[in-house]
């Protein structure tokens, strides 16, 4: 069920504990925290490897299935996914490295992530949030199918504060199999 996942460009594999140091040294970046709900402005090592420690127990019990993107061995970000628990249905998120922005990733990394949930956890529909002001996370959910359900209010621990941000959906249809 926890495959690695690969791209034509990038492998999406699970986290391991040598990823540590880089993953901390990239949620560090403002860019990266400040566009992330669930990521606060500095993260210390040890934070990294509880909360990765905490996500793999879920990836265990079928409540997640996070993958962190490698481009050419290297870490350059996270996708992932977590099972609400009172609907079932999963919200993804991804973030990247600013050196790899621009150059289609995250669009591969989160549209090869939800076939996944489609193939190999039976996801008929999904969520996903983003922040108003970083539209280009909207632009990567529109390709993939999302479809806006509301706008609101969203906490962003990066900011850890509200900020304006957008929910979105995608279901799958007869027409598209649950294709990305």
């Amino acid at each position: 069920m926890f495959e690695d996942i690969t791209t034509s460009r990038l492998l999406l594999r699970s986290y391991h504990e040598d990823d540590a140091v880089r993953y901390t040294e990239l949620v560090n970046d403002p860019r990266v925290y400040r566009n992330v709900g669930r990521v606060r402005a500095g993260q210390t090592l040890d934070e990294t490897r509880r909360i990765q420690s905490e996500r793999a127990e879920k990836n265990r019990r079928g409540e997640s299935a996070g993958r962190v993107i490698t481009l050419s061995g290297e870490l350059v970000g996270l996708v992932g996914g977590g099972r609400n628990a009172e609907t079932g249905i999963f919200e993804i998120g991804y973030w990247l490295a600013p050196s790899v922005w621009g150059q289609g990733y995250a669009t591969e990394a989160a549209g090869a992530f939800k076939q996944h949930l489609v193939d190999r956890m039976g996801a008929r529909q999904l969520t996903a949030e983003y922040l108003a002001d970083n539209p280009a996370s909207g632009r990567v959910l529109g390709k993939l199918g999302f479809v806006e359900t509301a706008r609101g209010e969203h906490f962003c621990l990066g900011r850890d504060a509200m900020v304006p941000g957008i929910s979105m959906a995608w279901a799958a249809t007869r027409d598209d199999g649950g294709r990305p």
